[in-house]
């Protein structure tokens, strides 16, 4: 057979991966002293706000610079709410989601 008389190959498309999880996010004051942060918790899905003060840290893991992440635990369900870089968190408060995911997730049709 020649090159033109071949078949051709069958392309097989890669499996579609399944969606990632994600959370709302909003930073506001970052030109202030205490920065706000409006986000749910990425387990719970409740909604928080934390206060925080200072600019990301840097230390040396393993021979190389990181930013150091400060693990900001939810008060509704004691796991990690979400994972900041900044030199201090001040307060973390339980408010109701400024994105109502929460109510949408006990509210969906059966």
């Amino acid at each position: 057979m020649t090159e033109s008389t071949q078949k051709p190959k069958k392309i097989i498309p890669a499996p579609e991966l399944p969606p990632e999880r994600c959370q709302h996010v909003k930073i506001v004051d970052v030109d202030k002293p205490v920065q706000r942060v409006f986000y749910e918790c990425y387990h719970c899905f409740q909604g928080l706000l934390s206060e925080c003060i200072g600019k990301p840290v840097i230390e040396e893991i393993k021979g190389r610079p990181s930013l150091r992440e400060l693990k900001v635990k939810c008060p509704n369900c004691g796991e990690t709410a979400i994972k900041l870089t900044t030199e201090k968190v001040l307060s973390t408060t339980a408010i109701p989601s400024p994105w109502g995911t929460s109510d949408q997730e006990s509210s969906k049709p059966t």
